[in-house]
């Protein structure tokens, strides 16, 4: 008997193949994500390498033509005053802006490929703008204050990776009450502080157009080298003795300030610095504000304080208001003083630095600087004169509104801390063929966001403490939600109209350079729906302190 002989032939079992599978997926999805991250720091160095090559072209640019160029996109011939840029595959250079009016000349150029965005200035290094998410539940747009030099910047979008639109043709200035220094800013650029109360981020700061009406505001010039800077003077025989007045260094704006020594003899009189206006600069009804960065010690029955006196043509006083003492430090602080309502017959204004009547041996050792007279019920950031009056441009922000949904959404922005607003608005959105306004204007039939700060009309100052944040939430044919730190104010007791985004404009704490904000506003969030009281919150609660 033949026995044939059985082979048996061995496999994988399903579990094993299951495993080799799961083994398989799982080096596959670590290629995956190596692949991912080793890709996009790839990107972030070509974007990088690109703006430092671009950083170079741009400054030996400079070099060869006193300015930087207009347009860095002009490719492949660029006309004159334009260059052409080269990017590398998948890069490009949506945003550039240079100002050549301001000392020093300036430039901010972005890059961006794939979602990744950075950005290089004329004294920076290049900067990730990536850094930062955007806010929680996608919004549409998310417009955050982003420095681009020292101390000015613009509102990014961290959804569209874009600038705003800045449009202010003459430079400013802003004070950082960190450094205690005024920091200067050019044309189309907005001023960027860091946040105020220490959180994260930084706040920009809008304001409307204002002029100084001092004849110098610095203390750069003693043509006769009596230590009192040029257009300043001491009121004839006060006080009976002579101050000490010198040129100092240590200034919160430009390289001198005016430092003024005293100490009282028997029966003295009040110590008053002072300069007016030309002539015919000011009218009855005006309001007059007038502003000081004065830093230094009193001693004695004396103290520090300010005067705005209104006079005729002829210099014959009318009236005058005085401050409260100022309780001076080592450190430069601003203190104004506002005359309100000026009296008939007024055509131009005195401001004065002064101390209380001296007794014997009382002593004042007083620096003041960066002088400032307007026209306003409160000062705004600092104008320098030399001699003669001197007008900056409000600021006014546009941003892009084409892919809002103007019939329902929620809006959200964070302000700062301030006293100076009188008809400010966080933000407007118009609709100009249909005359209907969004956030932070009152719709139609919408309840005030007065209570809150959020809009503020009638030439009342209102006074904003701490860091806030303002919602509202509207759809046509529904009630309008306002908010306040998360929390629900209340509802309108009519109904929202139709609002149609088309040929819709919005602005960033203005409208279209009138009713300025006029306080510091750090990120604007719009979404494209109405969001629930707790879905508000839940965003307030993750911005509120800073990105």
């Amino acid at each position: 008997m033949v026995y044939k002989r059985h082979f048996t032939k061995s496999a994988f079992t399903i579990v094993e193949l299951l495993v080799v599978i799961v083994v398989i997926g799982i080096l596959a999805a670590i290629s995956i994500v190596s692949y991912t991250g080793i890709s996009q720091k790839a990107v972030a160095s070509s974007l990088q390498s690109d703006l430092s090559n671009a950083s170079t072209v741009l400054k030996m640019y400079q070099i060869d033509n006193s300015a930087y160029p207009n347009s860095v996109t002009d490719c492949p011939t660029p006309s004159t005053g334009n260059i052409c840029l080269k990017a590398s595959s998948g890069n490009s250079y949506p945003n550039y802006s240079a100002n050549n009016t301001s000392n020093p000349q300036t430039y901010s150029l972005t890059a961006i490929n794939n979602g990744q965005s950075y950005t290089v200035t004329n004294n920076s290094k290049p900067i990730s703008l990536d850094s930062l998410a955007s806010a929680p539940l996608s919004p549409v747009a998310d417009w955050l204050a982003t420095p681009t030099g020292d101390h000015y910047g613009n509102y990014y979008d961290l959804v569209t990776k874009k600038y705003a639109t800045v449009t202010r043709a003459t430079p400013k200035t802003i004070f950082d009450p960190s450094t205690s220094k005024i920091y200067d800013v050019p044309a189309n650029y907005l001023g960027v502080n860091p946040r105020s109360d220490g959180k994260n981020g930084s706040e920009g700061v809008i304001e409307e157009g204002r002029t100084n009406y001092l004849l110098s505001s610095s203390f750069e010039a003693d043509g006769n080298s009596d230590g009192v800077s040029d257009n300043w003077a001491y009121w004839a025989n006060y006080p009976k003795g002579t101050p000490t007045s010198s040129l100092v260094s240590g200034s919160v704006h430009g390289t001198k300030a005016q430092r003024i020594q005293y100490t009282g003899i028997a029966s003295d009189n009040y110590l008053i610095f002072y300069q007016g206006s030309a002539v015919g600069t000011f009218a009855v009804g005006d309001n007059a504000t007038g502003s000081v960065y004065i830093k230094g010690t009193v001693s004695g029955t004396t103290a520090a304080g300010l005067m705005v006196l209104a006079y005729n043509s002829g210099g014959t006083l009318l009236n005058f208001v005085q401050s409260a003492p100022i309780a001076l430090t080592s450190a430069y602080q601003k203190v104004s003083l506002t005359y309100p309502n000026l009296p008939a017959t007024t055509s131009y204004v005195s401001l004065r630095v002064i101390s209380t009547p001296m007794a014997s041996g009382d002593t004042v050792d007083i620096t003041v600087d960066a002088v400032q007279l307007e026209k306003g019920t409160f000062a705004t950031s600092y104008i320098p004169t030399t001699n003669t009056t001197i007008t900056r441009d409000a600021d006014v922000v546009t941003v892009p509104t084409s892919n809002w949904n103007g019939n329902a959404s929620t809006i959200l922005g964070i302000t700062g801390p301030s006293s100076n607003l009188n008809d400010g608005r966080i933000f407007e959105w118009v609709n100009a063929a249909l005359s209907n306004y969004s956030l932070m204007r009152t719709l139609p039939a919408s309840p005030s966001l007065s209570a809150i700060g959020a809009t503020v009309e009638g030439g009342t100052t209102t006074t904003i403490t701490g860091y806030r944040v303002f919602g509202l939430s509207w759809a046509q044919g529904a009630k309008v939600t306002t908010y306040n730190n998360g929390i629900q104010l209340n509802q309108s007791a009519g109904t929202c109209p139709s609002f149609s985004d088309g040929n819709a404009t919005a602005w960033i704490g203005s409208y279209n350079g009138s009713y300025l904000w006029n306080a510091p506003i750090q990120r604007l969030i719009v979404y494209n729906s109405v969001l629930s009281s707790g879905d508000v919150s839940n965003v307030t609660n993750v911005i509120q302190n800073g990105p």
